[in-house]
């Protein structure tokens, strides 16, 4: 799916806005000619006028379409794989405490590589790897409380 230029500069320049909104709210420090909200202001002003500048340029193109669908994405098998990344991601997050983030993230990913058509054995085990090392990294490293669930003796 391809989305015409100009219809994603305007969320950008309404998205910039919004934060350029929010952030001039923020309180001064006394003393400080720079804030907590100098940086979300540069920021929102910087995405505005990038998206100023995507949807003026997409309006002198003047394709006409504002979305362009792939005939790649109306097989069945990649809607059966949006689905099941949408489902399986919100059954995970309901059952986040009980199964836990290396089980139910290896499950996930493991059934989306399978989806996706994927089917070597070589896939699963990556995606148990890369999920652990992961959970791992976070736990230990940046001191992220992810649920091991099932697998807490392990992890």
């Amino acid at each position: 799916m391809k989305l015409h230029d100009s219809a994603i500069g305007a969320v950008m320049v309404i998205f910039g806005a919004w934060i350029v909104y929010s952030a001039s709210g923020f309180p001064r420090l006394t003393g400080q000619p720079i804030g907590p909200g100098t940086f979300p202001v540069v920021l929102g002003t910087l995405c505005t006028l990038g998206g100023l500048v995507l949807f003026v340029s997409g309006l002198r193109r003047g394709d006409g379409t504002l979305v362009t669908l792939h005939p790649g994405w109306q097989k069945s098998d990649r809607l059966a794989t949006i689905g099941l990344m949408i489902g399986g991601t919100a059954l995970l997050a309901a059952s986040f405490e009980t199964v836990g983030f290396p089980l139910g993230g290896s499950l996930l990913l493991a059934a989306l590589f399978l989806a996706s058509g994927r089917r070597h054995p070589a896939w699963v085990l990556m995606a148990v790897g890369f999920v652990c090392i992961v959970h791992v990294l976070l736990t230990r490293f940046l001191q992220v409380p992810l649920p091991a669930g099932v697998l807490k003796g392990l992890f």
